[in-house]
């Protein structure tokens, strides 16, 4: 259900080049849902008019908000699916992405990464004409190595996930 509403918002996002404004507005709301766990309650309570509930979602999109994001809001409260807003919103993220044949890329390093390795692994994704939403972060438990997702996909060469294959493979033999 999520995902047939952030396609549809995403469509009508799309005709009013709206697509990349309404991203970024619904990963604010998102943001907020997750600082506020008491904003997904209130989408949730039945007797929050539905006034109240837009008033809610759009202030938590932003300070001024687009068209596309306006008329999406006042959709789904009035067809009943304002509790459902964080997953709409995340479903629209995951439309966006693959409407705009993107990749989200992490790398975690137990060290700040140089830009030269940060080049070649995106190098390497763009290779299929990919856009690259590339993000790094440091771990130092990691102890060296790296950790690298892409998308849904995880690949843990760290020194720390290493040692623990080992120490697993000796309590089991």
């Amino acid at each position: 259900m999520s995902h047939r509403y952030a396609k549809a918002i995403y469509q009508f996002a799309a005709e009013c080049k709206e697509e990349d404004q309404l991203r970024k507005e619904l990963k604010f709301m998102t943001e907020q849902f997750l600082a506020c766990p008491s904003l997904n309650k209130m989408m949730s309570d039945p007797t929050v008019s539905p006034a109240v509930k837009i008033d809610l979602l759009t202030t938590a999109a932003g300070k001024e908000i687009s068209d596309a994001c306006s008329k999406a809001i006042h959709l789904i409260v009035k067809n009943k699916r304002a509790q459902h807003m964080l997953f709409i919103a995340a479903s629209y993220d995951k439309v966006y992405r693959k409407a705009k044949n993107m990749v989200i890329m992490k790398l975690i390093t137990s060290e700040p990464a140089n830009s030269e390795e940060k080049n070649k692994l995106v190098g390497l994704v763009r290779k299929n004409n990919n856009q690259v939403e590339f993000m790094t972060a440091t771990n130092p438990d990691l102890i060296g190595g790296f950790i690298l997702e892409l998308e849904d996909l995880r690949l843990d060469a760290s020194v720390k996930n290493l040692l623990s294959q080992l120490r697993q493979e000796f309590i089991h033999s």
